[in-house]
């Protein structure tokens, strides 16, 4: 073009843009901006923040900010939107709120945009109260705002405000908008409502596969799987709704909760099989605590020729570090290393993970170390790893680093730092770190905090005040903490104190193998006998018995599990040979058959074998 105008730079930007070709567009617009006949104006400087934001380019974004303050670009209610949406993008929302806040004009869009910023970076409460002062604007609610303030009301579980927004749907004649009614049932059901939400699903005029699956995964989080697949049956039956992935995802998860996998595999075949179907069906045995299955699928997808995506491998070395079966996630790293998906955030903390499950913290502390930038979710699982090695004063030291560097903690960090100190017998640090995430952070401990202090009180043999902590939790006790004091009061001999723990867990479950099996040993430990008889005959009525425990063993890129007694090995015959072998060789009398000494036996044979 011999001539170009604001206009032809513009389109050419925006043709970049809309190809997500985000680099050539800011390669464009540094063209432009040393063409003397050509100025900038808003539309065009609108356009090349979203090229930005697409290209995550930070420092080009940051300097067109100053470009667009000094021109007063940004006074145009669009630069401004797009800036908004640029530093959203970044997740740098302290900036969107600072640049929402020197906004003189605001529209639907900015509202929108500066209410999703915020959800989306877990600040509910600040969302809610950006969209309270959108709901006494006249003429600027859109139907875009309402879905992400009902995400805000669920995840707060506050199915009040969320009653209110929905008096707002009703007022401004939203409700007929399908993604507006979904936002609604899904609210409803996060919080608790479940037949609000269903009479709400049954009253909608019109249903898409959000709405179908929305219902299906309500039901499957409650642990209403039965009433899941029921739904999934019907919406098959009685309507033409075809299934998308995170219906199958929500089934597959439903079905693995039933131990139901024959359905979960009848699913994988009943659509055309890709890499969701099988991640879903690999994740489906590995939630059930099935990980020889997972493996095998594994093994069969990789041989359809499917390529693993960053959901998949995270559910496979969970599995390699519930196992303990190193090697085979060294494997599985060794994958994501060559997909290029070592540096996604799941994925490097699933790493962190497995590899201090099976024992290897140098390797998974160099996981860390070799994150660019590590995020709280990396954070958490190395302190984890740090903890469960007995390394507590590395996990505290790397703790307190990481609020040096300005990292917000969350809940569940708190949780691993103070099972740190748990483990490390840190009572003060212990109540210090309790004490600061309700003081300085506003954060309300959860049960799993209170847990987490009732532990360390119980390892400090501070057993009186485990059990007044217990007693004067904010949250409806759970057995895992009276089972945590039981099993102090075991090991302290405090007998009295044990009875009344046991009789708390068998309030709850009266099936209970832990408590019947720790109150009969109690009860023998001082001599009563008859109390004893009595827990174990109670035992034997309710065919109550010990879950035995398992072990696992790789070979030949084969795992192997076995727990106490097993014969449903296709080598158990050998295997029991074996085993009869080295005890008269040891000239041993062994009255049980521990699944370690299976998985040794199995061992013998597979490396005999030539």
């Amino acid at each position: 073009m011999p001539h170009r105008d604001t206009v032809s730079w513009t389109a050419i930007i925006k043709g970049y843009v809309t190809a997500f070709n985000s680099e050539e567009a800011l390669i464009f617009f540094s063209a432009m901006r040393v063409d003397p006949g050509v100025s900038v104006d808003s539309s065009v400087l609108s356009v090349t923040f979203k090229a930005c934001g697409q290209s995550f380019n930070i420092a080009y974004g940051e300097c067109l900010h100053g470009y667009a303050v000094k021109t007063s670009l940004l006074r145009s209610v669009f630069v401004g939107s797009a800036l908004l949406d640029m530093y959203k993008r970044y997740g740098k929302i302290e900036e969107s709120c600072r640049v929402f806040s020197e906004m003189p004009y605001k529209n639907a869009v900015t509202w929108t945009t500066i209410i999703t910023g915020l959800v989306h970076a877990g600040r509910h409460k600040e969302g809610l109260m950006y969209f309270s002062q959108l709901s006494r604007l006249q003429g600027l609610f859109d139907d875009f705002a309402f879905p992400t303030a009902l995400k805000a009301c669920a995840s707060l579980r506050q199915v009040k405000y969320g009653k209110e927004i929905h008096t707002h749907v009703i007022v401004r004649d939203f409700g007929a908008i399908l993604w507006v009614a979904n936002s609604l049932c899904t609210m409803y059901t996060e919080c608790g409502e479940m037949q609000e939400g269903l009479r709400f699903f049954e009253s909608m005029s019109e249903r898409d596969v959000g709405s179908w699956t929305s219902l299906i995964t309500a039901y499957s989080r409650i642990g209403q799987e039965e009433n899941a697949v029921k739904t999934f049956l019907r919406m098959r039956r009685d309507t033409e709704v075809s299934p998308n992935d995170q219906t199958f995802a929500s089934m597959f998860s439903a079905c693995a909760s039933l131990s139901r996998l024959v359905w979960g595999e009848q699913l994988h075949g009943m659509r055309c099989r890709d890499i969701i179907s099988w991640t879903t069906l690999i994740g489906g045995y590995s939630q059930a605590g099935l990980g020889e299955e997972s493996f095998k699928y594994f093994s069969w997808m990789r041989q359809a020729g499917a390529k693993p995506i960053d959901f998949t491998l995270p559910s496979l070395l969970s599995v390699s570090g519930s196992m303990a079966v190193l090697e085979q996630g060294r494997q599985v790293h060794a994958l994501a290393l060559y997909l290029g998906l070592d540096k996604n955030p799941t994925i490097r903390s699933s790493l962190i993970n497995m590899y201090s499950k099976c024992g290897s913290i140098i390797e998974a502390s160099k996981v860390f170390e070799e994150t660019d930038r590590a995020d709280i979710v990396s954070l958490t699982a190395m302190i984890n790893g740090y903890a469960e090695h007995g390394k507590c004063k590395e996990a505290i030291d790397l703790f307190e680093k990481s609020l040096k560097s300005c990292l917000r903690p969350d809940a569940v960090i708190f949780i691993s730092v103070l099972n740190a100190c748990s483990h490390s017998g840190q009572l003060g640090l212990g109540f210090h770190y309790f004490n600061l995430m309700q003081e300085k952070y506003n954060m309300r401990p959860a049960k799993e905090h209170y847990g987490c202090m009732v532990d360390l009180l119980c390892r400090a043999g501070q057993l009186s005040d485990a059990e007044k902590m217990i007693n004067e939790m904010p949250w409806k006790k759970d057995d895992v903490v009276w089972t945590t004091l039981l099993k102090a009061c075991k090991d302290k001999g405090d007998t009295e104190r044990g009875r009344r723990a046991a009789e708390r867990i068998l309030e709850l479950d009266p099936t209970s193998d832990i408590a019947l099996v720790t109150l009969a040993n109690i009860y023998s430990s001082i001599g009563k006998w008859k109390e004893a008889a009595i827990v174990r005959k109670n035992m034997q009525s309710k065919g109550v018995v010990k879950e035995p425990g398992w072990s696992s063993i790789l070979i030949k890129d084969q795992v192997s599990a076995f727990v106490s007694g097993d014969r449903r090995h296709p080598q158990s015959g050998d295997i029991y040979s074996i085993l009869e072998l080295v005890v008269s060789v040891a000239e041993a009398r062994i009255i049980r058959l521990w699944n370690k000494d299976l998985k040794r036996a199995f061992g013998v044979i597979e490396i005999c074998d030539p």
